[in-house]
């Protein structure tokens, strides 16, 4: 008898499970994929060093740093579209030297260079 009853419910329930399935809006799944960042999609990097050398010709900055105690060298790119701040207001592009501290946000392409959205500029450590 038991087995009989054994037969009943298990049809019961996967009867339920394909109900509660198929009731599921098509869109549900869509959005999940549609969410999923693609391979084209770009993360922006934030990268933070001291300049160590700017290529003005090539739109090139050479930064040494990143986050403590971090001390690698890295190749950052710019153009007319970057963006230039010191500590968040605008700043005119001239006024980043060699042994300035810039925390710098953009694209990483497959090469390794960043390619810079923006540019801060950051105040100087006062000297004791």
């Amino acid at each position: 008898m038991e087995d009989t009853m054994k037969l009943p419910a298990t049809l019961l329930c996967l009867v339920l499970a394909g109900v509660v399935f198929v009731g599921l809006p098509a869109q549900a799944f869509q959005a999940t994929a549609e969410q999923k960042p693609g391979p084209a999609a770009a993360k922006e990097t934030k990268w933070q060093g001291y300049v160590v050398r700017i290529d003005k010709d090539h739109s090139m900055i050479t930064i040494r740093g990143g986050v403590p105690p971090a001390n690698d060298t890295r190749q950052v790119i710019y153009d007319s579209s970057t963006v230039w701040t010191k500590v968040g207001q605008p700043v005119q592009q001239d006024e980043v030297k060699t042994d300035s501290f810039l925390i710098i946000l953009g694209n990483v392409d497959n090469k390794g260079l960043l390619h810079a959205t923006r540019i801060d500029l950051r105040l100087p450590k006062p000297s004791r």
